[in-house]
């Protein structure tokens, strides 16, 4: 049977719920389900021309980044969307990094993630590839929220291209005060370095050039 769309999804009622609004979506004998990544792959040979999987990311057997990369070799121009519960940042830029097109949060309404996979299959450009309960760029958000007011602060001033020991200064701190601060932010930020930090910072609007 030819189909457009292939839900990889372990979980029955979450998997019924995806199939009905797919179904609705796109038509009853355009989506198919299966509950595990090897049944996918198993039958790659018969789904040829497919343009989306729709993948739970915590599933029994292969999983995760090595699932999407399977999956990728298999169904080369199907676009995988990840379809988690999890709000794991390091986990979402994994997958992504991976070539999935959009994570969702399995919290999102049914509205937004119709829009979304309307978007996808219309290969339009996202706002972003990470789709939270808020329908609102995560990596805009999160970073924010995750980072302490001192931490923001510290951020900036490392933007500005402080030292630790200026930016200790500046904000009366000890100087391996401003290190672990900065640990901090380059784990919020998923980077190794100031540069990375910056760069990091001004695409995820959290600085600009005016602030210095």
């Amino acid at each position: 049977m030819k189909i457009s769309a292939l839900i990889i999804e372990d979980h029955p009622i979450y998997r019924d719920a995806l199939l009905l609004f797919m179904r609705h979506l796109l038509g009853e004998a355009q989506v198919a389900a299966v509950t595990s990544t090897e049944e996918a792959l198993a039958q790659a040979t018969t789904h040829t021309g497919l343009r989306l999987i729709l993948l739970d990311l915590r599933l029994p057997g292969m999983n995760g980044v090595e699932a999407i990369c399977s999956l990728r070799k298999h169904y080369a121009d199907a676009a995988i969307v990840v379809v988690s519960a999890s709000e794991d940042r390091r986990e979402v830029d994994a997958t992504l990094r991976a070539g999935a097109k959009a994570f969702i949060s399995k919290a999102v309404s049914t509205d937004l993630m119709i829009e979304v996979v309307r978007k996808i299959l219309a290969n339009e450009v996202l706002d972003t590839p990470w789709i939270t309960l808020r329908g609102k760029q995560a990596n805009k958000e999160e970073p924010l929220l995750a980072l302490t007011p001192r931490q923001q602060e510290t951020l900036i001033l490392l933007c500005q291209g402080l030292s630790n020991k200026e930016i200790g200064l500046r904000l009366d701190l000890a100087e391996i005060t401003v290190k672990m601060h900065v640990t901090s932010i380059f784990r919020v930020l998923n980077v190794v370095n100031r540069t990375q930090a910056v760069l990091a910072a001004r695409s995820l609007g959290l600085y600009t050039p005016d602030q210095n």
